[in-house]
């Protein structure tokens, strides 16, 4: 288990360090950012979260610590909380790169399946299931991610960002089977509701965000 979650347990030491080493840093940035605008509202999609709301806050000129809400329509509808600090190589007001570390967790409730028919006679082969509940995943992840914010104007930016994150996520007792977006693949397997959250679902490692922000 301590080798599953030592990933995790590093990125989310990462992410807190990064956090106070920003506070640190504010005092000797502050003549800098006397007249930055420190604060910025975002929203946006991703490739594994359907929407999401952030708030952002500069704590230095090349440093930002903020928190984001996710709520996921897919498959796997749920929400998810997420803290995440950033360090700007240009400056947080301005175009240019960044690198961003992030810890989230997430809790799904998707249809599942507690059982199945040994020899279905639907169409297709498509396996006939049984024992239709509302599941239960929690999942505690952390990543880290590379990206580039353009600032449109004075109060407007648009940024794109890509990335990886690792987790650990804990199913009901009874969450063994659900259908996916394909039917047509009529190996079990395929349903498995296990393997689905981490080959298609938000347990796939990378991800891509882009969004729209409006700084104050």
């Amino acid at each position: 288990m301590y080798t599953l979650m030592k990933p995790f347990l590093n990125i989310i030491l990462l992410v807190c360090f990064l956090f106070f080493f920003t506070k640190n840093i504010r005092a000797q940035d502050s003549q800098e950012t006397g007249k930055m605008k420190r604060n910025c509202i975002k929203v946006g999609t991703t490739s594994l979260i359907k929407y999401y709301l952030s708030y952002e806050h500069a704590v230095a000129k090349h440093f930002s610590a903020g928190v984001m809400a996710s709520y996921n329509t897919t498959l796997f509808p749920g929400f998810t909380g997420t803290v995440f600090t950033r360090f700007y190589f240009s400056s947080f007001d301005k175009s240019g790169w960044f690198a961003e570390a992030k810890g989230s967790y997430s809790y799904f409730a998707p249809t599942t399946y507690s059982d199945y028919d040994d020899d279905p006679k639907s169409l297709n082969n498509i396996p006939i299931l049984h024992g239709e509940h509302q599941g239960s995943v929690d999942y505690r992840y952390a990543g880290i991610s590379g990206g580039y914010k353009f600032v449109l104007s004075k109060q407007v930016f648009f940024e794109c960002l890509t990335g990886i994150h690792y987790g650990k996520a804990t199913f009901g007792s009874n969450d063994t089977y659900m259908y996916g977006p394909d039917f047509v693949n009529i190996e079990l397997r395929q349903y498995n509701t296990h393997d689905m959250f981490y080959l298609s679902g938000p347990g796939y490692p990378f991800h891509i965000m882009l969004n729209f922000g409006f700084t104050f």
